[in-house]
Formats: structure tokens, sequence, C-alpha cells
């Protein structure tokens, strides 16, 4: 008798993915949140990407629970391959709509909430990445259209 095939399907491979937002106040000093486990480093806000999240809804959720702030999302700004951690962070251009910062009691991932002319010494790999772009990239970003579902046929111009 022969032996029936035994389908297997391969393991897909995945990244995780992270959201930041890139928030300046009047002055182009840096809104960062310092985290309050670990080494208490200071980051962008933002977080991961939760399975079926559009990505801008995951950052107006991530800054919003870690600020205080609601945002309007702008352009991508940078992208961070991880590949050390299997994880990809996406940064985005970000300004504040309304609210006022502060520290949720019930938020226990952040410790303070600033802005921030320099970037602290203690700060994340993601942080660091992202300040020392920012320096080298055109203010206004690169322009990326985004969406939450696949583009057919949409020209990129």
């Amino acid at each position: 008798m022969p032996k029936s095939a035994t389908k297997i399907s391969p393991a897909r491979p995945t990244k995780e993915v992270s959201v930041m937002a890139w928030i300046e106040d009047a002055d182009q000093s840096v809104l960062l949140v310092r985290q309050s486990a670990g080494l208490k480093l200071w980051t962008l806000p933002g977080g991961k990407v939760k399975r079926g999240e559009a990505l801008m809804k995951a950052l107006k959720r991530e800054v919003y629970e870690e600020t205080g702030l609601r945002v309007q999302i702008g352009s991508l700004l940078g992208v961070l391959d991880r590949r050390d951690k299997d994880a990809i962070t996406l940064l985005f251009a970000a300004v504040a709509t309304s609210g006022s910062l502060k520290v949720k009691r019930k938020q226990r991932e952040i410790r303070e909430v600033s802005f921030q002319a320099s970037l602290p010494e203690k700060a994340s790999p993601s942080a660091k990445y992202f300040w020392s772009a920012r320096h080298t990239l055109p203010r206004e970003g690169i322009k990326v259209r985004i969406s939450a579902e696949p583009a057919l046929n949409v020209p990129l111009n």
C-alpha cells in the first residue's frame, strides 16, 4: 500500500513589528519616554503592533498609552531592521492634536515623559539609531503611501 503524502507547510518567517513616533515641540526638542523597568532607558514613544492591528492605529494607541497625547501620524521617517532580534521598527512623524503630557497611573512601562533637546546618554538602541539618522535625512521624511489594504496597480508617484 503506498504511503499517503503528508502535507507539511513550511514555517512562515515573520518579524515582530514595532512603531515609534518622532514628535517635536516648537523648539524642535523631541518627545522621549523613560522606561520604568530594566535599564530605564530613554526611547521614542511607541511599541509593538498587535497581530491584525493597523500600523497607524497601533502607533496612536501606544503614544496615548505612554504620553497621554492624541496624535496625527505623518510620513514614514525611517526603518530599523533588527536582524539580531528578528524585529523591525518603523519611525513615523507625528503631531500632537490634543491631550497633555502625563504618565498615567496605570502605566507601568513608562517612568517619565519629556521633550529633550539632545539625546540622553542612557538611550535605547532604536532611539540612538533614529536620532542619528534624523540628522542625515531630509526634514520632511520619505513620501510613502500607507494603506491597510494591499496596493494593486497603484502608481508610486
